[in-house]
């Protein structure tokens, strides 16, 4: 068939939507998609099948080959063979002419409790009362002019997901290099039964040796590691993808194939207004749609695919070369979420294909980075204390930042991605309140009265180095430094709170707050929170970056001491003074 005559077809299927069609439009579709004297030259054709043939086996713990007419509808699953014709003209239930969605094609086989599988090109659906599995040598290869899907409905042991079909298989391929658990199955159903019910880890494709009977699960696909040369052919090896896994789908890269559109589709779609609608439907299509084109087979056409060149390597000319057309395949996609914890934000990353390169802050490429190889998820931790992430605080209790995820690691491209990343605390005040009555009715008599006048204690401040060691008498700008605080009385009731904690010029007395009249640090890029030592209750510790001038030191202006082992809360005050020379 010419390339005219092809166009010719698409057209057709677009204009006749989906309940009429005329029989010469669509006579090589149907030729193609219902007999076999047609796709397999000398191929005989094979005797009639029984309409309550088996569908293959069933469940993990299987025993015995299960009916798709006794299945229960939740468990009914289909299983994709692109590129191969299924030919039992006898077992022929129905011929739905002017079909343009897949999945039309396969509620129709769901729908009909004798249907067991189907063959579907853009614009045409035929059922079947038998299928392959039944009778492997009535499946065959179909090509040209266009490519044929082939769907077998299958009982399945696992609980399959919501999508139109639950794995693609492709015959005498292989992924290899990338195994994470092996199995003994006795049959191919088995196998993907397997994968489905895999928890340790998302299982993403399996590998099945009709002959050795070795079941391969792994975490990647055809997609994941698209361009490493995984994906080969393995004589007596079936390849099965799972189009249950989740996808991340929030932000997504698509990359132009100029001069080519697809010869097969699962979706066409009408009066779509835009190329951007027509991407949008390909997100969020109930299947896992890897590419689309618009506009190229008629005006405000849409059409959706779940293939790309990453999964045609097995289909001979799988492309129409249409000079002015455009397929737009999908390259990558990244979802993002933040984890706000109590010092820091965690930015993390999954994304659609194997990531090699970088993620860091923004202006940071050096020093708050995080090397990625190999990996689908990955992440980046940034302290709200360390000045390398450069965290912006905005406003009480908001901090942002920005991310750059950098596919080459010294490199800048165009699919590289910046990300504003940001973290809300809800620090109002709360008052809480109980109804329950506490009070005390009628006069109640001490049996014991005593008052005790205990002394303030007497506190030392100090600066040490960070790593520790003995007071320093002086620091350079720049030495990490920690601040102590200590009640030097280990057995005194008293506890302590440190506020109004100023750091005083010596020459000019000028001030600069370090810690305000609630205790807590006025800006952390200068002075850390004040915490417990672990060491001892009685000692609270800070940590310093070291950024003062010389003539700067921290001094004490107002603190406080409270709980107290009896009735008793004593405020004092206590001037301190250090300086760094």
């Amino acid at each position: 068939m010419g390339t005219w005559r092809f166009l010719s077809l698409l057209l057709a299927a677009v204009v006749i939507g989906r309940h009429v069609v005329r029989a010469d439009d669509i006579s090589t579709s149907s030729e193609s998609a219902s007999t076999v004297s047609e796709t397999s030259s000398g191929s005989a054709e094979p005797s009639a099948p029984s309409a309550s043939g088996p569908s293959g086996p069933s469940g993990l713990g299987f025993t015995g080959p299960s009916s798709v007419e006794d299945c229960d509808p939740d468990m009914i699953g289909f299983e994709l063979v692109t590129g191969f014709v299924y030919s039992a003209p006898s077992d022929l239930l129905d011929s739905l002419p002017g079909t343009l969605m897949l999945t039309d094609c396969l509620e129709a086989c769901q729908g009909n409790d004798s249907c067991q599988s189907v063959n579907y090109e853009t614009g045409l659906c035929v059922l079947f009362k038998s299928n392959a599995d039944s009778y492997p040598g009535a499946l065959t290869r179909s090509q040209f002019p266009v490519f044929t899907i082939y769907a077998q409905k299958t009982c399945l042991g696992v609980k399959p997901c919501e999508r139109a079909w639950c794995f693609d298989r492709v015959q005498a391929y292989q992924l290899a290099g990338y195994s994470r658990k092996q199995h003994v199955a006795a049959s191919r159903q088995y196998c993907l039964e397997l994968c489905l019910g895999e928890r340790e880890f998302p299982c993403r494709s399996a590998n099945y040796n009709n002959v050795t009977k070795e079941c391969t699960l792994s975490d990647m696909d055809r997609l994941t590691v698209a361009g490493s040369g995984a994906f080969r052919a393995a004589p007596d090896t079936e390849y099965l993808e799972n189009n249950c896994v989740e996808e991340p789908i929030k932000l997504c890269e698509f990359k132009k194939l100029s001069g080519r559109i697809l010869k097969t589709v699962d979706s066409v779609y009408q009066d779509v207004g835009s190329a951007d609608e027509c991407r949008e439907l390909c997100l969020n299509s109930p299947f896992r749609c890897h590419s689309y084109d618009y506009g190229d087979t008629g005006e405000m056409v849409c059409r959706l695919s779940h293939h790309s060149r990453a999964t045609l390597a097995d289909i001979q000319e799988p492309y129409l070369e249409v000079p002015e057309a455009s397929t737009y395949e999908l390259s990558s996609c990244y979802n993002v979420s933040i984890d706000c914890r109590a010092g820091d934000m965690v930015a993390r990353i999954k994304t659609s294909k194997l990531f090699n390169g970088k993620i860091y802050a923004k202006g940071s490429p050096n020093s708050c980075v995080e090397d990625v190889r190999g990996s689908l998820e990955f992440e980046l931790k940034m302290a709200y204390d360390d000045v390398e992430c450069n965290v912006k605080q905005q406003g009480l209790g908001r901090y942002l930042n920005d991310v750059v995820i950098q596919h080459h690691d010294t490199i800048v491209t165009s699919s590289d991605l910046g990300l504003a990343v940001t973290c809300q605390y809800d620090l109002t005040n709360k008052s809480v309140s109980n109804e329950v009555d506490l009070g005390v009715k009628g006069d109640v008599r001490p049996a014991l009265s005593e008052e005790v006048v205990v002394d303030s204690p007497n506190i030392a401040m100090k600066i040490t180095h960070r790593y520790g060691g003995d007071l320093l008498p002086s620091a350079e700008v720049g030495d990490p430094l920690t601040l102590w605080f200590e009640i030097l009385d280990r057995n005194s009731p008293y506890d302590m709170f440190v506020r109004e904690l100023v750091a005083m010029d010596g020459v000019d007395s000028s001030e600069i707050v370090l810690i305000d009249s609630d205790g807590c640090p006025t800006d952390h890029f200068i002075m850390g929170p004040i915490y417990k030592s672990a060491d001892s209750g009685k000692t609270n510790v800070s940590h310093l970056p070291g950024r003062y001038s010389d003539n700067y030191g921290p001094f004490l202006k107002n603190p406080t001491y409270h709980q107290c082992r009896a009735a008793f809360r004593v405020n004092a005050t206590i001037s301190m003074w250090i300086k760094y020379y």
